[in-house]
């Protein structure tokens, strides 16, 4: 028996190691390497030699480069807080209305999924035809009231659209996480509130909304880790701009990296304070779900 015992266990180490080896190679030691890379002087040359610089490259991101940051950091989070927050509202009410049972209800849940097929270059170009100055349809439809204008090139608008076209973009997903969960709720406990005179508001409020919490808990994490360091939808659409308003600390970081010069240590050193920032957020915001779960 105890030769059996050990067996097992060492056929349970054995189908570990394969997956740690993988987490090793491909996050673990690029990771650390990041780390170490953040305090020298590295180019993205390895030929050319490396020089410690100790704190210095986080110096200049809070010294040097504050204003710069602290814009990117304020967009960050407006894109974050405002695609979270709108998209799940959005999510649950378009999960409602396609769990009805109607006709043509599963064509309209693949119409509203489609857009999470596509990808996020073929998303960019989309909407970049779409908006076009010159030959888009929105700027023609505009151009018959006088208002053309070039809409993701307008400060003022350029952060709307990017928050509205990455709603577009997946609420899909986060609506099929609902109707997972909506699905799962026993059908009595709706037959039960109705034989009590609860209304339709009161039902959802009293019943689906408290038994969604896995789900919100589930959806609110996933937005928040993917908009806090988004920066690819972003580069097709705005690159950043104009004048900065689309921003966000992750096209920061990108346009650092990109914009030559030999930055890379100094990038390692964004990404680091980038992931530090995200890894707050989202301990902050799990702990609060989990207590409203529990109040719910």
């Amino acid at each position: 028996m105890a030769f059996k015992g050990g067996y097992t266990k060492f056929f349970a180490i054995l189908m570990v190691v394969p997956a740690l080896v993988l987490y090793s190679l491909f996050v673990l030691i690029p990771s650390i390497g990041n780390v170490l890379l953040s305090f020298t002087d590295f180019t993205g040359n390895p030929n050319l030699p490396m020089k410690w610089l100790g704190l210095y490259n986080y110096k200049r991101a809070f010294n040097i480069d504050m204003e710069k940051i602290g814009n990117s950091i304020k967009v960050t989070i407006i894109f974050a807080l405002s695609v979270t927050i709108i998209q799940n509202i959005l999510a649950v009410l378009l999960a409602v209305l396609v769990n009805i049972k109607l006709r043509f209800s599963t064509f309209y849940r693949s119409v509203i999924f489609l857009p999470n097929v596509l990808g996020v270059v073929v998303i960019g170009l989309i909407w970049t035809l779409v908006l076009d100055p010159y030959s888009g349809p929105v700027n023609s439809l505009l151009h018959r009231f006088n208002l053309d204008s070039a809409l993701l090139g307008d400060p003022m608008l350029a952060l709307g659209l990017v928050i509205f076209i990455t709603i577009w973009a997946n609420v899909g997903y986060a609506m099929l996480i609902y109707l997972a969960g909506l699905q799962s709720i026993p059908s009595d406990l709706y037959e039960a509130s109705r034989i009590d005179g609860a209304n339709t508001v009161q039902t959802f409020l009293r019943i689906t909304l408290p038994l969604l919490r896995s789900s919100i808990t589930i959806n609110v994490l996933i937005s928040l880790i993917g908009t806090l360091g988004s920066y690819d939808l972003i580069y097709v659409l705005t690159s950043g701009g104009p004048d900065g308003s689309t921003m966000t600390m992750g096209m920061f970081i990108i346009k650092n990296l990109l914009g030559g010069g030999g930055k890379q240590g100094y990038v390692s050193a964004l990404s680091i304070i980038q992931f530090l920032i995200v890894f707050i957020v989202i301990m902050i915001s799990q702990y609060f779900l989990r207590r409203k779960e529990e109040e719910l």
